[in-house]
């Protein structure tokens, strides 16, 4: 194996021992949002927060993660909020 097909093996293995923790994360805040929405239930409030929507997407896109841009960082949190609200209602 050359120097440059062992060093793309070790960034895959890298990127694969990532994507398990990423998986875990996101399970992790899937569940916490299903808390939420169980909690919002109880106060008779609705699964969705545009207000919180919006001030999260400001927070993140501000903090940032390069190479990711603001754009793309905007577009994967509005992925993940509209599936923990799916998982939200799935519970109501």
């Amino acid at each position: 194996m050359s120097d440059a097909e062992q060093r793309l093996a070790e960034i895959r293995a890298a990127i694969d021992a990532i994507d398990v923790r990423l998986l875990e994360l996101l399970a992790e805040r899937a569940q916490l949002g299903v808390d939420a929405g169980a909690a919002k239930a109880e106060l008779g409030r609705p699964v969705r927060d545009p207000a919180r929507e919006a001030a999260l997407l400001e927070r993140i896109a501000a903090h940032g993660a390069a190479p990711l841009s603001a754009e793309d960082l905007r577009a994967i949190w509005e992925l993940l909020m509209a599936a923990t609200r799916r998982a939200e209602e799935h519970r109501r």
